[in-house]
């Protein structure tokens, strides 16, 4: 049995899990060294827009999400607005459960470019997450959580998925996404909250809609790569 604790600082919400006996522990990678790493997005779609991603050197107890569970406040104003100032408060203000933080880049990054940034820790055992915006969704979200650092130079090279954060109904309607280029009109209709929220999982891919932006990839149904993740030891 698990025990769940929640650690709450302004609206961002991480979830700390101890386990309570050593049956249930599951197998753990060669701790990571203090260091430095540069971690390179590269965005996989054919024509989805990525907000610059929320990045975290942190303990294995800290989740920035968990596919299955409710989105954090702090994660839906990622996954509905693109606004990170929430989750990267938190882990300015957690030093002792957040080694590192930042974020990628300062501009939406579109089909085949990069954002590259650099995370130092003095801390060992630290793991790595990820989380950004897919923008032309009405809650989609992308990234990785509590992936193990490499422990040599080699690159790490991740594939990121596309997830329902589950805060808004998938209207899956150009006149409910942002505004230009995600849309043809500067009138934006909301979606509806989900009410209660849904639990993060998998995008099911938005395909087929009649008034989308040609060029634009509305089908990463899950099974899709969305994000190339690479990262080196400095």
């Amino acid at each position: 049995m698990n025990k769940v604790l929640s650690l709450t600082l302004a609206s961002a919400i991480v979830t700390l899990t101890a386990c309570s006996s050593d049956d249930d522990a599951p197998a753990v990678a060669e701790p990571s060294a203090a260091g430095s790493f540069q971690v390179t997005f590269t965005n996989m779609t054919a024509g989805q827009l990525m907000t610059p991603p929320v990045v975290a050197l942190h303990d294995p107890s800290v989740h920035l999400f968990v596919v299955g569970e409710t989105a954090s406040d702090a994660v839906r104003d990622i996954a509905e607005k693109g606004a990170n100032d929430a989750l990267v408060a938190f882990a300015g203000e957690n030093p002792t459960v957040v080694s590192a933080a930042g974020v990628a880049g300062d501009m939406p990054f579109g089909a085949g470019g990069t954002v590259t940034t650099n995370l130092t820790t003095t801390e060992t055992g630290q793991v790595f997450s990820a989380v950004n915006m897919v923008i032309c969704t009405n809650d989609g979200i992308s990234g990785v959580d509590s992936v193990a650092l490499p422990a040599g130079t080699e690159p790490l090279v991740i594939m990121a998925m596309a997830y329902d954060a589950g805060t808004r109904v998938n209207q899956a309607d150009t006149e409910s996404f942002f505004p230009p280029p995600c849309a043809a009109s500067d009138v934006v209709i909301e979606a509806p909250l989900e009410d209660p929220r849904a639990a993060i999982a998998a995008h099911p891919g938005q395909s087929g809609l009649a008034n989308v932006v040609d060029g634009m990839n509305w089908d990463f149904a899950a099974g899709d790569t969305v994000l190339q993740i690479e990262i080196v030891r400095n």
